[in-house]
C-alpha cells in the first residue's frame, strides 16, 4: 500500500472515512446476476492480508459487510461454485468460469521509477536510506500516454474476441495502471480448461499466427497484419487460471482511490477528476520534492510544504506513497 502505511493516525482515518462513505452511499457496484455462486474477497484498507471464501446473495448484504470492513480492494471470483464460501478449495465444487484478460500499461512503455526515503525525503538507489536507515519507498509514475497505450491493446483484444470468436467482451479500466477484459461465459465457454484458455491467449497474442499477405479489409489476423497491428501484450496467467479473482466494477482501487470502470477503449482518457468519486479538498503534505505526472495531472511538490488539493488528487498521491493527508477541508 505504499509509504503511507507507516504513517498511522489521522491521515489513515481520513482516507478510510472517504472509502467508507463511498461504499455506504454507493449502491452502484456491478455484480454478476449469479453472485450467490461466486466467492468474494477483500483486502482491508491498510492491511496486507486478504479475507476470502465469503458468499453474498445481494448487493445490500455485501455493502453492509463493507461498512464494517472497509476494503482497499474488492473482488469476486471468475469461477462459479456450488459452495463458494467453503474454505477447502476442493469442497467448493467448481462449475465453470468466465474468461478474463489483464493488460498492464507499465509492461508496454518505459515507466519512470523514483526510490526515496519517506522520512527525510532524499532520493536513493538503496533499499534503506543512507541517512537514517529507514526503508525506502518506490514510486512508479503512470502518465496519460502510457495508459492510452494500454487502451490501444484493450481495443485490439476487444476486436479479436468480438469478430474472431463471436464473444461479447466488456472492457474495464482497472482503476490503476491497466485494463481488464471480461467475457461472461456459459456452457462450453465456461468449461474451458487451462490448456484451451492458453490457446486463446496464444491467438490474441499473435503467437503462431500464419504470416499471410493480405489487405486491410481481410478478416482476422490477415487484415490486422496488413493494417500493421501486432499481438496483444497481456498477463497470460490471468486468462489461463480458471479460479481467478475479478475486481468488482465501480469498486475503488486501493492503490489509487480511482474507480474500476467500464469504458470504451477507443475514446478512453484517464482523467483523475472523472475517475475518482471524492469531492472537495484536502490538506496534503509531500514526503519529497518532485515534479511528476499522474494520469492527466501534472504536479509539482516541495517536501514538507503543505498544499490544498482536490480530494481526488490528494487521495491518489497519498495512496502512491508521496505524502500524507492532514485534513479534509470541504
Amino acid at each position: 500500500m505504499g509509504t503511507s502505511m507507516s504513517h498511522q493516525g489521522q491521515t489513515n482515518k481520513i482516507v478510510e472515512e472517504l472509502f467508507k462513505d463511498y461504499y455506504s452511499t454507493s449502491g452502484n457496484l456491478e455484480l454478476p446476476f449469479d453472485m450467490e455462486l461466486r466467492e468474494f474477497a477483500i483486502q482491508p484498507l491498510y492491511a496486507q492480508g486478504y479475507i476470502r471464501h465469503m458468499s453474498f446473495h445481494s448487493e445490500s448484504e455485501l455493502l453492509n459487510f463493507l461498512r464494517s470492513r472497509v476494503p482497499a480492494h474488492l473482488f469476486y471470483s471468475s469461477a462459479k461454485y456450488q459452495l463458494p464460501d467453503a474454505k477447502d478449495v476442493e469442497r467448493k465444487g467448481w462449475m465453470g468460469a468466465d474468461l478474463l484478460f489483464d493488460i498492464d500499461a507499465d509492461h508496454l512503455c518505459e515507466v519512470r521509477e523514483v526510490k526515496f526515503c519517506p522520512i527525510c525525503g532524499s532520493m536513493t538507489v538503496s533499499q534503506k536510506c543512507e541517512k537514517d536507515g529507514s526503508e525506502t519507498s518506490v514510486y512508479q509514475e503512470m502518465g496519460e500516454e502510457c495508459i492510452k497505450e494500454g487502451a490501444k491493446h484493450a481495443y485490439v483484444l476487444e476486436d479479436i474476441l468480438r469478430h474472431d470468436f463471436g464473444m461479447e467482451p466488456k472492457v474495464y479500466f482497472s482503476g490503476n495502471r491497466g485494463f481488464h477484459v471480461q467475457v461472461e461465459c456459459f456452457g462450453e465457454c465456461a468449461l474451458l480448461g487451462p490448456e484451451e484458455r492458453k490457446e486463446i491467449v496464444d491467438y490474441v497474442s499473435g503467437d503462431g499466427v500464419p504470416d499471410y499477405k493480405g489487405s486491410p479489409e481481410d478478416p482476422g489476423w490477415v487484415g490486422r497484419k496488413a493494417r500493421g497491428e501486432g499481438g496483444v501484450i497481456l498477463d497470460r496467467q490471468v486468462t489461463i487460471d480458471v479460479k481467478r479473482l475479478i475486481r468488482i466494477p465501480n469498486s475503488l482501487h486501493g492503490k489509487s482511490g480511482l474507480l474500476v470502470k467500464r469504458t470504451d477503449p477507443r475514446s478512453f482518457t484517464p482523467r483523475v477528476s472523472e475517475l475518482s468519486p471524492f469531492k472537495g479538498y484536502v490538506s496534503f503534505r509531500p514526503f519529497l520534492t518532485i515534479n511528476t505526472k499522474l494520469f492527466d495531472v501534472e504536479v509539482s511538490m516541495e517536501r514538507g510544504k503543505n498544499m490544498i488539493l482536490q480530494s481526488s488528487l490528494g487521495v491518489l498521491l497519498h495512496l502512491k506513497g508521496l505524502g500524507e493527508i492532514l485534513a479534509h477541508v470541504g
